[in-house]
């Protein structure tokens, strides 16, 4: 076994090449104000954008998305791929200076798993042997298959051959924290005044609708590399404003803009606008603990009745395609099912979607009335208007429900909607990324709250199954399942669209949209 290796010919040029005397700062538009900050926390990937330049991972993410080391300097696979060794970097530290050990990683891993954290992403991790069983409380957290071997190497023991393992554990939500600060503070670690970070970045100050300030960790591994002295995350839950703001120069870059912008900005913006393919599903949660969407019927005949191609053709038009299936056909390894419906008639999906309402016993005398729930800002506005009036036409009246973005995402969690608009960005490039989403135990992005036996026994057997094909066939079948009881409706696949200023460099697109502030730096 060879352990691997990474040197970089400009990061040995910079131990001998000072830093520029007057670094930037960068201002980040990104959408909407988190949650939180704890990376084992995160729920969206605008979270996670400010979570993974805090924190670092045993991997971690190139500039053009390939997976580079992070607080491990080096890694191996045993013959099998059960087991993997990470060897940590030489002196790492926390950005108080005090040290990284193997300690620490194990400490976060565990953390993730801890059932009283309640990681909404814990599921991603039950590759990891025992994991499933801590995370439901059946075993200790000190059971699961990470270890630490001396101070600087961390071995991960796995429930069965996970080629993508490495992509996980480069996740946001891995990152390594520091466990004294932790235990010393509970829930305030996060607290400007206590969070050590182990990331490229620290957090200055945060000013709750205004701004996160970040500033440069001297203490960080590749420190030398880092060109900017700071960032700015803004929130800019108003996208039309944001692209004002990002004329002005207000912000460097922007997450998202109005897509009916599109003309304008491809004519004054063209060589700011970045569209990307990405791993990306648009959809609608439908709440199925709710009455009047618990009846599979009811939600097929809503799925039905809405024209994905007029929403990418017509409402959004920014590279978005049709959703056929909920895994995206980019995704590796795997080719999605498709819902029955597609390719049929808008007069053969209409004529069913209101014979199905008939049976589930809306008729002229019962109407379905459905709350649309979404983040505030112009673009959902624009397409949950056009979703209503298809709806309208098998006789289903909306009312719309716009909230503040944590807003929304705290009523999803605590099941206060009927049908919300929602968007799941791929972690990693696997079919189970998006299929894990809708388990049982996964009740941090089940907003549906959805149950199926069958379902969570597949998925289950997919993560043991060392044979691609027959792990393939095994994941179709849950998606078989998904895509016929119609929890979720998804409308399209995504691209990702970003501002970026003329004056930004090393922004490079890629199809997570990870963009880590280290390979950034702005002109002023």
């Amino acid at each position: 076994m060879k352990w691997h290796r990474f040197i970089a010919p400009l990061l040995l040029l910079a131990t001998i090449v000072d830093a520029p005397a007057q670094a930037a700062v960068l201002n980040r538009g990104n959408r909407t104000e988190p949650a939180t900050l704890d990376p084992a926390k995160t729920r969206s990937q605008y979270e996670r954008a400010i979570a993974a330049d805090l924190f670092e991972g045993l991997v971690a993410y190139s500039a053009d998305g390939r997976l580079v080391p992070g607080v491990a300097a080096a890694w191996q696979v045993e013959p099998g791929g059960l087991r993997y060794q990470f060897r940590l970097q030489p002196g790492a530290q926390f950005s108080d200076g005090t040290p990284i050990t193997a300690d620490d990683v194990v400490f976060s891993f565990r953390r993730l798993l801890d059932p009283k954290v309640a990681s909404p992403v814990a599921q991603l991790l039950y590759v990891i042997k025992n994991a499933r069983s801590v995370n439901t409380g059946a075993l200790p957290v000190a059971s699961l298959g990470v270890t630490a071997y001396e101070n600087d190497t961390v071995i991960i023991d796995l429930e069965a051959p996970a080629p993508y393992f490495l992509q996980v554990v480069a996740g946001a939500f891995a990152g390594v924290v520091p466990r004294r600060v932790v235990e010393k503070t509970g829930d305030a670690w996060t607290k400007p005044e206590n969070m050590i970070t182990s990331g490229a970045f620290t957090l200055k100050s945060w000013r709750p609708e205004d701004k996160i300030e970040l500033a440069k960790n001297p203490k960080f591994h590749d420190a030398r590399s880092v060109k900017l002295e700071g960032v700015n995350y803004i929130p800019t839950g108003d996208i039309s404003a944001a692209v004002t703001r990002f004329r002005a120069g207000e912000l460097d870059m922007q997450v998202e803009f109005p897509a009916g912008q599109i003309d304008a900005l491809r004519e004054t913006l063209s060589k700011e606008m970045r569209l990307t393919p990405a791993l990306l599903t648009y959809y609608l949660a439908i709440n199925t603990s709710n009455e009047k969407v618990m009846d599979p019927r009811v939600r097929r005949a809503l799925s039905l009745a809405i024209d994905r191609d007029v929403l990418t053709d017509k409402v959004l038009r920014t590279g978005e395609r049709p959703a056929t299936s909920f895994v995206p056909p980019a995704v590796a390894n795997y080719t999605p099912m498709k819902m029955d419906f597609i390719g049929k008639s808008e007069s053969e999906r209409l004529t069913e979607a209101r014979k199905l309402l008939v049976d589930a016993g809306y008729t002229d005398g019962k109407l379905l009335r459905i709350r649309y729930s979404h983040s505030n800002n112009q673009e959902l506005r624009r397409i949950a208007v056009v979703i209503a009036g298809m709806w309208k036409r098998i006789g289903v009246e909306v009312q719309l429900h716009a909230t503040e973005g944590s807003t929304f995402f705290s009523n999803l969690r605590q099941g206060d909607f009927e049908v919300g608009f929602v968007a799941w960005l791929a972690d990693y490039n696997d079919a189970a990324n998006f299929l894990g989403i809708l388990q049982s135990a996964s009740v941090g992005t089940n907003y549906s709250r959805y149950r199926d036996g069958d379902y969570d026994s597949w998925l289950a057997r997919a993560a043991k199954e060392p044979d691609a094909n027959m792990r393939e066939g095994i994941l179709k079948q849950a998606e078989q399942r998904l895509l016929s009881d119609q929890p979720v409706i998804p409308l399209y696949f995504g691209s990702t669209k970003n501002l970026v200023a003329q004056s930004v460099s090393g922004w490079q697109p890629n199809p997570i949209d990870i963009h880590l502030s280290r390979y950034l730096d702005v002109a002023r």
